[in-house]
C-alpha cells in the first residue's frame, strides 16, 4: 500500500514515537491511545491538505493514526478497511473511492464506526453516532455559483452557460451540479445549459473538453467549474485561443491556492472556499467522540439526526480573495 506523501509518514512518527498527549479511550491500543486508520480514495491537491489537517489535529488530540492512498483503486481500499478491522482500529476515517460501496464497507469494518470525509454515501448508508459523514454542503457551492451567474447576467435577456463536472460517482459533483442547474432553473430568466460534461476534476481533460466546445461556435457567457482545477484548464484554453477570460467569466470551488492566484490575476472571477482544513480538524474530532462511545451533537455543525457535521463554504471573488491567500 502507497503512503500518501512523506510529510504523512513524518507526522504518523510523531505522534506514535513521541509521546503525543491528550484524549484517551478504553480501545485495544497498548498505551490506551484511541487509533484511527484513515483510507484516503486518491490523492489530489485539495485532499491532501485535508489528511494533513487532519493528521495535525490528530497530533494535538493525542491519538495515534495511520494514513493510506487507495490510489481510485477499490480493492485497495477494501483492503485497507480489511486491514482496519484485523488490528482493532478504534474508527475509521474513509474518503470512499465509490459512495456506492459504503455498505459493504461499512459491513466489513464490523463495530468499528467510521466517519467518511469528502465524498458522502447516500443518506440510507448513514446511522447516527454510528457512520457519519464530515464535509461542506456540496449544494451550497452549486448555489453559490448559480447566484453569482444570475447577478452578474441580470442585464442579459439570455445567459448561456457552459458546465465542467467532477468525477462521476462522487457526491460533490451530482451535488454541485444538480444544485446549480436547479437555481438557475428556477430564476425566471432564459438559462441555457449549452455544453456539460466530465472532465473528472482534471485541468488537462477540461482544457480538451473547452476546445472541444469551442468548435460547436455556441454562445457562452458564463462557465462554471464543479472545482478550481478544471477551471484553471478552461481559462488555460480561453488562452490558447486568444479569447480573453473576462469575455465568458470562469467560477470554480475550493479556493486552491492556484485558483486565489487566478482570481487575483483578473482570470477567474469566483470560486468558493472549501475549507480542507476544516474538514480535516473535524473528521479527527468526531472520530475521538465515536471512538470514546459518545455523540457527535455537541460538535459545531452537527446535524440534528447526528448523521452529518458540516464546515461551511464561503465565497471567494476578487474583492476578498486577498483574505485566503
Amino acid at each position: 500500500m502507497k503512503k500518501i506523501k512523506l510529510l504523512f509518514i513524518c507526522v504518523l512518527c510523531l505522534c506514535m514515537v513521541s509521546g503525543c498527549t491528550g484524549s484517551t479511550s478504553n480501545t485495544g491500543s497498548s498505551n490506551g491511545k484511541i487509533r484511527i486508520y484513515l483510507t484516503l480514495s486518491q490523492a489530489d491537491a485539495f485532499r491532501t491538505s485535508l489528511v494533513n489537517a487532519a493528521l495535525e489535529e490528530a497530533e494535538k488530540q493525542g491519538v495515534e493514526i495511520i494514513s493510506e492512498d487507495a490510489g481510485g483503486v477499490l480493492e485497495t481500499q477494501v483492503q485497507h478497511i480489511k486491514n482496519a478491522a484485523a488490528e482493532g482500529y478504534d474508527v475509521i476515517l474513509c474518503n470512499p473511492v465509490n459512495t456506492d460501496t459504503a455498505l459493504e464497507l461499512e459491513d466489513l469494518a464490523g463495530d468499528i464506526p467510521i466517519v467518511f470525509f469528502n465524498s458522502c454515501p447516500e443518506d440510507k448508508r448513514l446511522k447516527a453516532n454510528k457512520y457519519v459523514y464530515v464535509g461542506s454542503n456540496d449544494e451550497d457551492a452549486g448555489r453559490y455559483q448559480a447566484e453569482y451567474i444570475l447577478d452578474k447576467g441580470s442585464n442579459k435577456s439570455e445567459i448561456n452557460v457552459v458546465i465542467m463536472q467532477g468525477e462521476l460517482g462522487h457526491s460533490a459533483t451530482s451535488a454541485r451540479t444538480n444544485s446549480l442547474i436547479k437555481e438557475l432553473m428556477e430564476s425566471g430568466k432564459n438559462v441555457n445549459i449549452v455544453f456539460k460534461d466530465t472532465a473528472d476534476w482534471d485541468q488537462a481533460i477540461a482544457k480538451d473538453m473547452f476546445n472541444t466546445f469551442l468548435t460547436t461556435n455556441q454562445q457562452c457567457d458564463f462557465v462554471a467549474c464543479n472545482n478550481d482545477t478544471m477551471a484553471l484548464g478552461v481559462i488555460e484554453s480561453m488562452k490558447e485561443n486568444n479569447i480573453s477570460p473576462s469575455s465568458m467569466p470562469v467560477l470554480g470551488v475550493d479556493a486552491t491556492s492556484e485558483g486565489c492566484n487566478s482570481i487575483s490575476a483578473g482570470d477567474m472571477v469566483f470560486t468558493v472556499m472549501q475549507p480542507a482544513k476544516g474538514q480535516g480538524e473535524y473528521a479527527i474530532k468526531a472520530a475521538v467522540a465515536l471512538a470514546q462511545g459518545k455523540s457527535i451533537s455537541d460538535i459545531e455543525g452537527a446535524s440534528d439526526d447526528n448523521k452529518y457535521i458540516y464546515v461551511p463554504f464561503e465565497k471567494v471573488t476578487t474583492e476578498n480573495v486577498s483574505n485566503y491567500k
